[in-house]
């Protein structure tokens, strides 16, 4: 019976077992105080894939063969270039902005260059990357089956906020302050609209996703302080979350609401 009504109706399924995942991990993080031991990222993220994956088996779809198609790796490489250099731009180009009007930049990054490379792996393969199986791999190709990409990309974006809702709560990179909401908000509408497009181009395979939401999760490699800008939050508004909004604008102009080719939009 769940397994029927799962397969009839299969964004709902979808969602309610991703957020009952994730936001139980949650809880379960917050009153068990496991922020010593672990972190909130390890577990909570793999309720999106679990979700898609679950959905998949229930229908009529092969598990094997829908996995084989999401994680396709025979694509061009200019599309997992674009998704390494997309967000490592749009990170770094806001410490310049920093510093413009007499302040300073400076290589300052996070750790070694293996150690970097060890995260983003670890990022795309067991971290905020396997996301993109459930949001971009499954959810995006169905609800642009009733809408435009570019709906379908802003819709999952408030969605995604939504399910990110519980880190507010406690999680040290988080925080209820008015401009980091607006800057957090802004970032995921529109990245999300961007990944969805992305997706598209892709014919389905998630894996330059997931390497571009590794890069993402990276942050910036360069520092810049100083400048008439230093300290406030207009950088990360207007430039960080801006310029995913830019892409988004982009897009749109040259495609119109469907975001790429017409031929390339990829069925549910």
């Amino acid at each position: 019976m769940i397994r029927e009504w799962a397969r009839t109706h299969e964004i709902a399924a979808f969602v309610l077992v991703a957020f009952g995942w994730t936001w139980t991990w949650d809880a379960l993080y917050y009153v068990f105080d496991w922020g010593e031991l672990l972190p909130v990222t390890l577990g909570r993220q793999w309720g999106v894939p679990i979700a898609a994956l679950a959905v998949v088996w229930a229908g009529n779809l092969s598990v094997r063969e829908w996995l084989g198609r999401v994680l396709d790796w025979r694509l061009r490489p200019v599309l997992f270039g674009a998704a390494l250099l997309v967000p490592l731009f749009i990170t770094n180009v806001q410490p310049v902005v920093r510093s413009l009007g007499g302040g300073s930049v400076s290589y300052s990054p996070p750790g070694s260059l293996p150690a970097i490379a060890l995260f983003v792996v670890a990022q795309v393969l067991l971290l905020g990357g396997v996301e993109e199986i459930g949001w971009r791999g499954f959810l995006q190709p169905r609800v642009q089956e009733s809408t435009s990409v570019l709906t379908a990309g802003l819709g999952i974006g408030v969605l995604w906020w939504v399910w990110h809702l519980p880190l507010f709560i406690g999680h040290e990179q988080y925080t209820l302050e008015p401009a980091f909401l607006a800057q957090y908000t802004l970032f995921v509408v529109g990245a999300s609209a961007v990944f969805g497009a992305l997706v598209n181009l892709t014919e389905g395979s998630v894996l330059p996703l997931m390497l571009m939401h590794g890069t993402v999760n990276l942050g910036p490699v360069l520092s810049g302080s100083g400048g008439v800008l230093d300290g406030t939050g207009l950088v990360p508004v207007v430039v960080g979350a801006g310029l995913w909004w830019a892409i988004v604008f982009v897009l749109a102009l040259r495609h119109g609401r469907a975001m790429v080719p017409a031929g390339a939009v990829t069925p549910g």
